[in-house]
């Protein structure tokens, strides 16, 4: 019995040496803004997402202004979302522009290999295994109509899922986890 009781818990340590976590703060103004129901409400100004991650090299963001995409892509997967049928795409490094994609067609990639490459603000912390990153936004990148929005001049809402991709052998979508979701609400 004490064999069987040591070996469960050194396979309930090594799942948990390995999992996978994603954990991500909205600020604005130096504080931490606190959400209800997944829902932020923002100042129309800069605002920043503090994620700390641990065994996650990197993952996709869907930003959206459409609330039907957004709720769609929340549920079990669904490859009728337009965000599924397309891979991610990255952005700039270090996050040059100090802005967020919104986009209907196809998320963003956001990862960190090392402090000389990643797509967060310059020095974030860590290493592979774990780091911490900081993501200013100043204003939102429409995709679609190719034009920068600056958050003051922003009406409306913006919507947000940070997710770990599953793929199959043949690199096709299969599957997706939910690492962070996010409704921002702007007001004067």
């Amino acid at each position: 019995m004490k064999k069987i009781s040591l070996t469960l818990l050194f396979s309930l340590l090594s799942l948990l040496t390995f999992a996978q976590s994603l954990k991500v703060v909205i600020k604005q103004d130096g504080k931490v803004i606190e959400p209800v129901n997944d829902v932020y409400v923002l100042k129309k100004s800069t605002f920043l997402f503090e994620i700390t991650s641990t065994n996650l090299e990197g993952f996709l963001v869907g930003a959206t202004t459409n609330k039907d995409i957004y709720a769609a892509a929340l549920g079990l997967y669904n490859a009728e979302v337009p965000w599924f049928q397309s891979t991610g795409m990255a952005e700039e490094l270090y996050n040059k522009d100090k802005e967020l994609f919104l986009m209907d067609q196809a998320p963003s990639y956001w990862y960190y290999t090392d402090a000389k490459d990643h797509r967060f603000d310059k020095n974030p912390k860590g290493n592979l295994k774990q780091w911490t990153a900081t993501r200013t936004i100043t204003r939102f990148y429409d995709i679609m109509t190719d034009q920068p929005i600056d958050l003051k001049d922003f009406d409306g809402s913006a919507y947000v899922l940070m997710y770990e991709p599953v793929y199959n052998d043949e690199y096709d979508l299969t599957g997706k986890k939910n690492l962070f979701q996010a409704a921002l609400r702007f007001k004067d």
